[in-house]
Protein backbone atom coordinates (compact mmCIF):
# COMPACT_ATOMS: atom_id res chain seq x y z
CA UNK A 1 0.00 0.00 0.00
CA UNK A 2 2.81 2.40 0.92
CA UNK A 3 4.61 1.64 -2.35
CA UNK A 4 1.41 2.38 -4.28
CA UNK A 5 1.08 5.74 -2.52
CA UNK A 6 4.68 6.68 -3.27
CA UNK A 7 4.24 5.64 -6.90
CA UNK A 8 1.12 7.81 -7.17
CA UNK A 9 3.01 10.80 -5.80
CA UNK A 10 5.86 10.17 -8.26
CA UNK A 11 3.40 10.03 -11.13
CA UNK A 12 1.64 13.20 -10.02
CA UNK A 13 4.92 15.10 -9.88
CA UNK A 14 5.90 13.72 -13.28
CA UNK A 15 2.71 15.17 -14.73
CA UNK A 16 3.35 18.58 -13.17
CA UNK A 17 6.94 18.58 -14.42
CA UNK A 18 5.81 17.81 -17.97
CA UNK A 19 4.92 21.49 -18.41
CA UNK A 20 7.45 24.13 -19.41
CA UNK A 21 7.45 27.80 -20.39
CA UNK A 22 7.12 26.85 -24.04
CA UNK A 23 4.58 24.08 -23.37
CA UNK A 24 2.34 25.68 -20.77
CA UNK A 25 -0.80 23.93 -22.13
CA UNK A 26 -0.87 20.20 -22.88
CA UNK A 27 -3.60 17.81 -23.94
CA UNK A 28 -4.30 14.60 -22.05
CA UNK A 29 -2.61 12.50 -24.73
CA UNK A 30 0.46 14.79 -24.69
CA UNK A 31 0.70 14.46 -20.91
CA UNK A 32 0.36 10.69 -21.10
CA UNK A 33 3.07 10.47 -23.75
CA UNK A 34 5.49 12.69 -21.81
CA UNK A 35 5.17 10.77 -18.54
CA UNK A 36 4.93 7.35 -20.17
CA UNK A 37 1.58 6.38 -18.63
CA UNK A 38 -1.67 5.07 -20.12
CA UNK A 39 -4.22 7.75 -20.95
CA UNK A 40 -6.68 6.33 -18.40
CA UNK A 41 -4.12 6.50 -15.60
CA UNK A 42 -3.08 10.02 -16.61
CA UNK A 43 -6.72 11.12 -16.66
CA UNK A 44 -7.29 9.79 -13.14
CA UNK A 45 -4.23 11.53 -11.70
CA UNK A 46 -4.92 14.75 -13.63
CA UNK A 47 -8.46 14.76 -12.20
CA UNK A 48 -7.11 14.57 -8.66
CA UNK A 49 -4.59 17.34 -9.35
CA UNK A 50 -7.37 19.48 -10.81
CA UNK A 51 -9.47 19.08 -7.65
CA UNK A 52 -6.44 20.17 -5.59
CA UNK A 53 -5.94 23.27 -7.74
CA UNK A 54 -2.61 21.98 -9.04
CA UNK A 55 -3.92 21.68 -12.61
CA UNK A 56 -6.49 23.69 -14.53
CA UNK A 57 -8.60 22.08 -17.27
CA UNK A 58 -9.68 24.34 -20.12
CA UNK A 59 -12.68 24.30 -22.45
CA UNK A 60 -10.55 22.82 -25.24
CA UNK A 61 -9.76 19.92 -22.85
CA UNK A 62 -6.13 20.93 -22.48
CA UNK A 63 -4.45 21.32 -19.10
CA UNK A 64 -2.19 23.94 -17.56
CA UNK A 65 -0.65 24.41 -14.13
CA UNK A 66 -3.15 25.60 -11.55
CA UNK A 67 -3.49 28.54 -9.19
CA UNK A 68 -2.25 26.63 -6.15
CA UNK A 69 1.09 26.04 -7.84
CA UNK A 70 1.34 29.75 -8.63
CA UNK A 71 0.86 30.58 -4.94
CA UNK A 72 3.26 27.88 -3.75
CA UNK A 73 5.81 28.95 -6.35
CA UNK A 74 5.83 32.50 -5.07
CA UNK A 75 6.29 31.28 -1.49
CA UNK A 76 9.17 29.07 -2.61
CA UNK A 77 10.77 31.90 -4.59
CA UNK A 78 10.66 34.26 -1.62
CA UNK A 79 12.34 31.64 0.55
CA UNK A 80 14.79 30.14 -1.95
CA UNK A 81 18.02 30.66 -0.05
CA UNK A 82 20.44 30.12 -2.97
CA UNK A 83 18.68 32.89 -4.92
CA UNK A 84 18.88 35.22 -1.93
CA UNK A 85 22.61 34.56 -1.59
CA UNK A 86 23.59 34.51 -5.27
CA UNK A 87 21.39 37.24 -6.77
CA UNK A 88 23.42 40.18 -5.35
CA UNK A 89 26.58 38.71 -6.90
CA UNK A 90 24.79 38.28 -10.23
CA UNK A 91 23.54 41.86 -10.20
CA UNK A 92 27.01 43.13 -9.33
CA UNK A 93 28.54 41.36 -12.34
CA UNK A 94 25.71 42.53 -14.60
CA UNK A 95 26.20 46.14 -13.48
CA UNK A 96 29.95 45.87 -14.08
CA UNK A 97 29.76 44.22 -17.49
CA UNK A 98 26.27 45.32 -18.64
CA UNK A 99 25.90 41.76 -19.97
CA UNK A 100 23.36 39.09 -19.03
CA UNK A 101 24.09 36.88 -16.03
CA UNK A 102 22.38 33.52 -15.45
CA UNK A 103 22.36 30.87 -12.74
CA UNK A 104 21.94 27.27 -13.95
CA UNK A 105 21.36 23.97 -12.20
CA UNK A 106 20.58 20.41 -13.26
CA UNK A 107 17.03 19.19 -13.83
CA UNK A 108 16.87 15.63 -15.10
CA UNK A 109 18.94 15.47 -18.28
CA UNK A 110 18.96 19.24 -18.80
CA UNK A 111 20.32 22.39 -17.31
CA UNK A 112 17.63 24.75 -16.11
CA UNK A 113 17.80 28.49 -15.47
CA UNK A 114 17.16 29.25 -11.80
CA UNK A 115 17.79 32.99 -12.03
CA UNK A 116 18.55 35.53 -14.74
CA UNK A 117 19.59 39.18 -14.67
CA UNK A 118 19.08 40.85 -18.02
CA UNK A 119 21.84 42.82 -19.70
CA UNK A 120 21.61 46.59 -19.86
CA UNK A 121 22.46 47.09 -23.54
CA UNK A 122 20.16 46.87 -26.56
CA UNK A 123 21.77 43.74 -28.03
CA UNK A 124 21.61 41.13 -25.28
CA UNK A 125 21.33 37.45 -24.49
CA UNK A 126 17.83 36.57 -23.24
CA UNK A 127 17.12 33.64 -20.92
CA UNK A 128 14.06 33.06 -18.76
CA UNK A 129 13.81 31.45 -15.34
CA UNK A 130 12.65 27.88 -15.95
CA UNK A 131 14.11 27.63 -19.45
CA UNK A 132 15.89 24.32 -20.15
CA UNK A 133 18.87 23.73 -22.41
CA UNK A 134 21.42 21.05 -23.23
CA UNK A 135 24.04 20.08 -20.68
CA UNK A 136 26.59 19.33 -23.38
CA UNK A 137 26.40 22.67 -25.21
CA UNK A 138 27.17 26.16 -23.94
CA UNK A 139 29.34 27.34 -21.08
CA UNK A 140 26.57 27.14 -18.48
CA UNK A 141 25.92 23.51 -19.32
CA UNK A 142 29.54 22.39 -19.61
CA UNK A 143 30.44 23.97 -16.26
CA UNK A 144 27.90 21.54 -14.77
CA UNK A 145 28.44 18.49 -16.98
CA UNK A 146 32.21 18.38 -16.45
CA UNK A 147 31.62 17.44 -12.78
CA UNK A 148 28.62 15.10 -13.08
CA UNK A 149 30.59 11.88 -13.54
CA UNK A 150 31.56 9.65 -16.44
CA UNK A 151 28.17 7.96 -16.81
CA UNK A 152 26.38 11.28 -17.30
CA UNK A 153 29.14 12.61 -19.56
CA UNK A 154 28.89 9.49 -21.73
CA UNK A 155 25.12 9.88 -21.96
CA UNK A 156 25.34 13.53 -22.97
CA UNK A 157 28.13 13.01 -25.51
CA UNK A 158 25.85 10.59 -27.36
CA UNK A 159 23.31 13.40 -27.75
CA UNK A 160 25.75 15.95 -29.16
CA UNK A 161 24.99 17.33 -32.61
CA UNK A 162 25.59 20.58 -34.54
CA UNK A 163 23.41 23.50 -33.40
CA UNK A 164 25.50 26.31 -34.88
CA UNK A 165 28.59 26.31 -37.14
CA UNK A 166 30.79 26.49 -34.03
CA UNK A 167 29.09 23.84 -31.86
CA UNK A 168 31.57 21.40 -30.32
CA UNK A 169 29.96 18.00 -30.88
CA UNK A 170 32.83 15.70 -31.88
CA UNK A 171 33.38 13.19 -29.06
CA UNK A 172 37.13 13.78 -28.66
CA UNK A 173 36.78 17.56 -28.83
CA UNK A 174 33.87 17.55 -26.38
CA UNK A 175 35.78 15.38 -23.90
CA UNK A 176 38.79 17.72 -24.22
CA UNK A 177 36.51 20.71 -23.62
CA UNK A 178 35.10 19.13 -20.43
CA UNK A 179 38.59 18.16 -19.26
CA UNK A 180 39.65 21.80 -19.66
CA UNK A 181 36.70 22.88 -17.50
CA UNK A 182 37.90 20.60 -14.71
CA UNK A 183 41.50 21.77 -15.11
CA UNK A 184 40.90 25.52 -15.32
CA UNK A 185 37.71 25.88 -13.28
CA UNK A 186 35.61 27.58 -15.93
CA UNK A 187 33.88 26.89 -19.24
CA UNK A 188 33.77 29.11 -22.31
CA UNK A 189 31.41 28.91 -25.28
CA UNK A 190 32.01 30.54 -28.62
CA UNK A 191 28.54 30.34 -30.11
CA UNK A 192 27.93 26.70 -29.14
CA UNK A 193 24.18 27.14 -28.79
CA UNK A 194 23.44 30.53 -30.28
CA UNK A 195 25.47 31.93 -33.14
CA UNK A 196 27.31 35.13 -32.27
CA UNK A 197 26.99 34.70 -28.48
CA UNK A 198 30.03 34.27 -26.26
CA UNK A 199 29.59 33.02 -22.71
CA UNK A 200 31.75 32.06 -19.77
CA UNK A 201 30.63 30.05 -16.72
CA UNK A 202 32.09 28.98 -13.38
CA UNK A 203 30.79 26.00 -11.34
CA UNK A 204 29.43 26.39 -7.82
CA UNK A 205 29.85 23.36 -5.55
CA UNK A 206 27.86 22.25 -2.51
CA UNK A 207 29.30 21.30 0.87
CA UNK A 208 29.66 17.66 -0.22
CA UNK A 209 31.83 18.66 -3.17
CA UNK A 210 29.18 18.04 -5.84
CA UNK A 211 28.43 20.63 -8.49
CA UNK A 212 25.24 22.54 -7.66
CA UNK A 213 25.03 25.50 -10.04
CA UNK A 214 26.92 27.33 -12.75
CA UNK A 215 27.35 31.12 -12.77
CA UNK A 216 27.28 32.32 -16.39
CA UNK A 217 27.85 35.64 -18.17
CA UNK A 218 26.88 35.95 -21.83
CA UNK A 219 26.71 38.60 -24.53
CA UNK A 220 27.20 39.27 -28.25
CA UNK A 221 30.74 38.19 -29.23
CA UNK A 222 31.36 41.42 -31.14
CA UNK A 223 31.05 43.28 -27.83
CA UNK A 224 31.63 40.66 -25.11
CA UNK A 225 34.93 39.40 -26.47
CA UNK A 226 36.85 36.33 -25.33
CA UNK A 227 39.50 38.63 -23.86
CA UNK A 228 36.87 40.47 -21.82
CA UNK A 229 35.30 37.19 -20.68
CA UNK A 230 38.60 35.69 -19.54
CA UNK A 231 39.44 38.83 -17.57
CA UNK A 232 36.26 38.25 -15.57
CA UNK A 233 37.06 34.65 -14.65
CA UNK A 234 39.22 35.24 -11.54
CA UNK A 235 36.69 37.60 -9.94
CA UNK A 236 33.76 35.27 -10.73
CA UNK A 237 35.68 32.30 -9.34
CA UNK A 238 36.30 34.28 -6.15
CA UNK A 239 32.59 35.13 -5.94
CA UNK A 240 31.63 31.48 -6.43
CA UNK A 241 33.90 30.37 -3.61
CA UNK A 242 32.28 33.01 -1.38
CA UNK A 243 28.84 31.75 -2.42
CA UNK A 244 29.81 28.17 -1.60
CA UNK A 245 30.72 29.15 1.94
CA UNK A 246 27.22 30.55 2.46
CA UNK A 247 25.12 27.79 0.91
Amino acid sequence: MQEDSVRSVDRAFAILKAFSRDDHKLTLSELAERVGLPVTTTLRIAGTLEKLGMLQRHSDRSYSLGNQLYLLGNIAKDNFRPQQIIYPYMKSVRDETKEAVSLYGVAGEYRVCFEHVEGLLSMRCVMRVGDKAELWAGAGGKALLAFLGEDVIEREIKKAHPITPTTIFNEDELRKSLSDVRSFGYAISRGDREEGILSVAVPIFNRKGGVEYSFSVAGPAQRFTEEAALKLVPSIQKMCREIESQL
